[in-house]
């Protein structure tokens, strides 16, 4: 079973358990959206934390099953966190454009490429155990 959930305040579904499947994504988590340097050489990090799940490859049936998740009401996920650990998290869901939704492979109908998502962290709910 997937290591990755998605869902609401009441339940969440592992990616691979999901209607349509969907694979485990590429996580990376940053503590800031954004680092400066400042004039002392030093580095500043603005802005909330957040978690970007990168897919390198899936179907357009797969696009459109995490497509479902889009709200702009806050929802759960289950994800790594720093220390790569599973981690509970509330989260807003950043959909990306529909024209930058992946790459459409040519050679390839019917899969994107590279689609990514960012969740921006309102809240850690607990380490998953």
């Amino acid at each position: 079973m997937s290591d990755y959930k998605i869902g609401d305040d009441m339940s969440m579904t592992a990616l691979d358990a999901l209607t349509t499947p969907v694979p485990d994504p590429q996580p990376e988590f940053s503590e800031y959206q954004l680092m400066r340097q400042l004039g002392d050489m030093s580095m500043r990090g603005y802005g909330p934390p957040s978690i970007l799940w990168r897919f390198p490859m899936l179907t357009v049936e797969e696009v459109a099953q995490l497509e479902q998740f889009k709200s702009v009401s806050p929802l759960r996920i289950q994800s790594r966190n720093r220390f790569d650990e599973p981690t509970i998290y509330e989260v807003l869901m950043n959909w990306p454009d529909p024209r930058q939704d992946g790459n459409h492979m040519p050679s390839f109908q019917g899969y994107r490429k590279d689609l990514e998502i960012v969740f921006y962290i309102l809240e850690t709910i607990e380490e998953a155990s």
